[in-house]
């Protein structure tokens, strides 16, 4: 398979990627005669041991264009085992640090042993407070949450007076970020002034729709009112539409459920000039499928992909080329990961990432606060007619849609 580096090499964009390597370019070695190691913490059995094959390759990869050597344990194991076998990699003097793991509980393990073992570790867990317990550790993923707050900032700078709704599931995920983009648009004086939920999984989103714009009231199973009790949908008709339009609405889901909910917000006409706004979630293959329906929707993501250019068009060029395959955004993520903590020594790679000023990747400048939690700058991403989808300019227009 051809290199990166040999990629990049014979590319128009390789000074580009220079830039980008620039900050860590001045990385100290390691300060012995073998490679320095990165362990990766990621699934090797389970449901997710596909995922992991996956990142595993993308970071073996950006190992060995950095010169070091990469150490994989699974994450998936019995803590006891996972605890065992991660405490005797870290003894090793030449482990450098530690990318991973994807869930939240076994990075508590991870987090705890890096400060035993003073060993930076990037964890992969988009769950708020898992870096928490180690001065060591740091979350590399943003949370849902982190993600809707900053799309509502995003939406409340160019449209403060615009009327907003919300549609999201009856589930985890969408209780975070309901929850945070409503908090952080009434932060700032707004007044979200529709919300629909919904089950995971949902099909049919005409219902969905009239409760978002007033016409349906949801109730609580078992509940009636006036001796009216709810549809299959557990709805109530309540007449005509409370909300004639909105300006923006936050669907907040993933591709799948958005592909499915596009055909029902495109024929409301209380729709039609409503700009739509998404999370990461969005991003996959479902979401080009809808292109025609979803076109001016803008979602969140820290990787613009080939249309970002520069060092980013560079890593897409040679990712496709090595795997055939488009990256995705943590395959893209844990390559700067590897790449920044293989050119550094433990101590070096905790100054940097407690630094303000962090360190550049192709994602991207990473940076975290005190306690360790990411302080990234996600990309405004429109999509596309043909379901692509491009980053928007930083002086995009702040109008009402």
């Amino acid at each position: 398979m051809i290199s990166f580096a040999k990629w990049m090499r014979g590319a128009l964009i390789w000074a580009a990627l220079m830039v980008v390597a620039a900050g860590v370019a001045h990385a100290e070695p390691v300060g012995s005669n073998d490679p320095a190691q990165v362990v990766a913490v990621v699934p090797q059995s389970g449901e997710l041991a596909g995922v992991g094959a996956q990142l595993v390759e993308v970071m073996v990869w950006a190992a060995e264009d950095a010169g070091a050597e990469l150490v994989v344990i699974d994450s998936e194991a019995d803590p006891g085992a996972l605890a065992t076998e991660l405490e005797r990699a870290l003894r090793s003097p030449t482990v450098v640090g530690v990318v991973g793991p994807l869930r939240a509980s076994p990075a508590g393990v991870v987090a705890a042993l890096s400060a035993r073992a003073q060993v930076p570790a990037l964890l992969l867990s988009g769950v708020e407070g898992v870096e928490a317990r180690s001065p060591w550790a740091f979350r590399a993923r943003m949370s849902v949450g982190e993600q809707a707050a900053f799309a509502a900032r995003w939406a409340f700078e160019r449209w403060p007076q615009g009327r907003v709704g919300v549609m999201a599931p009856l589930s985890d995920y969408g209780d975070e970020a309901a929850r945070a983009f409503v908090g952080a648009w009434n932060e700032r004086g707004g007044r979200v002034a529709a919300l629909a939920r919904y089950r995971s999984g949902e099909t049919q989103f005409t219902p969905v729709v009239e409760t978002l714009l007033g016409q349906r009231m949801r109730l609580e199973r078992g509940r009636e009112v006036a001796g009216r009790r709810p549809d299959r949908w557990e709805t109530l008709r309540a007449g005509q539409p409370r909300i004639e339009a909105l300006d923006v609405l936050l669907l907040a889901d993933f591709d799948d459920a958005v592909a499915r909910q596009a055909p029902f917000i495109t024929r409301e006409d209380a729709l039609q000039q409503t700009q739509l706004l998404g999370l990461a979630g969005w991003r996959g293959q479902r979401l080009e499928q809808a292109g025609q329906e979803l076109a001016g929707a803008i979602f969140f993501d820290t990787f613009g992909g080939l249309e970002q250019g520069g060092a980013a068009e560079g890593f897409v060029l040679a990712f496709e080329a090595r795997f055939e395959r488009a990256p995705t955004t943590v395959e893209v993520e844990v390559f700067d990961l590897v790449v920044f903590l293989a050119l550094r020594s433990r101590a070096d790679a905790n100054r940097a990432l407690r630094s303000p000023e962090g360190f550049e990747g192709i994602t991207g400048r990473w940076r975290f606060d005190s306690r360790g939690a990411p302080l990234r700058e996600p990309l405004a991403l429109r999509v596309t007619e043909d379901g692509r989808w491009v980053p928007l300019s930083n002086d995009a227009p702040r109008e009402t849609p």
